[in-house]
């Protein structure tokens, strides 16, 4: 659905060596690749390892957006290592094969995409996937999917603790809260009105080579 806003710049696309892919069958302009087609056609036996292995585990894996640590928002390039050590993020945390973890994050983030979906897969978790946060749903989600883990980023705990009371938050089997920007103020208003929940505060950047992890 977001083709026609790539469709007027293809031309320069294509002198700079970029392809686009397209989830969709088309019909699509010449060097546009249609990636339904493809994946109806593609077999589901497993290629070689020498095929799909990367040469240099530091080699682009894929590029990310982010939103502008040091400029106006890119594509951030993320190594296939950057993307392999995510998936022991929720193991780092404390998480395991038998939580469920609500994610509500964009995909096109680091944080919803490879510390979300890749440290799912990396634990063999249940992922709940959320289209957009609602503050409102968010305890009858967690109710009714038995949520055991939230992924938070910026002020969704906060949005959180200024809903009016439900039932739904008392009764919930939420263990573990864990993401990036929770101010100490609404840290201890969201345990004292949520019950005992564990908040693990990290830090880290698309662009950085450094994470940090609040144990305590």
């Amino acid at each position: 659905e977001l083709f026609a806003s790539v469709e007027p710049i293809l031309p320069s696309l294509r002198d700079d060596g970029i392809v686009v892919w397209v989830l969709g069958s088309g019909p699509y302009p010449p060097g546009v690749v249609a990636l339904q087609e493809l994946l109806d056609a593609a077999s589901d036996k497993l290629e070689p390892e020498d095929v799909w292995q990367p040469e240099d585990m530091n080699d682009t894996c894929l590029y990310i957006f982010t939103s502008g640590t040091t400029g106006l928002p890119k594509a951030a390039r993320v190594s296939y290592l950057k993307s392999l050590m995510c998936l022991s993020f929720y193991e780092l945390v404390g998480a395991s094969s038998q939580d469920v973890v609500y994610l509500t994050l964009p995909l096109y983030h680091m944080s919803g995409s490879l510390l979300g979906i890749i440290g799912c897969i990396g634990i063999g978790a249940t992922c709940v996937l959320k289209e957009k946060f609602s503050a409102s749903q968010f305890w009858d989600d967690c109710c009714s999917e038995g949520v055991t883990v939230f992924q938070y980023i910026g002020e969704l705990c906060r949005y959180l603790v200024n809903q009016p009371q439900c039932p739904g938050e008392q009764q919930h089997r939420l263990r573990l809260a864990v993401g990036s920007g929770l101010r100490p103020d609404v840290w201890h208003s969201f345990v004292q009105r949520f019950g005992h929940i564990r908040i693990v505060e990290t830090y880290g950047m698309s662009e950085g080579n450094v994470t940090l992890f609040n144990y305590t």
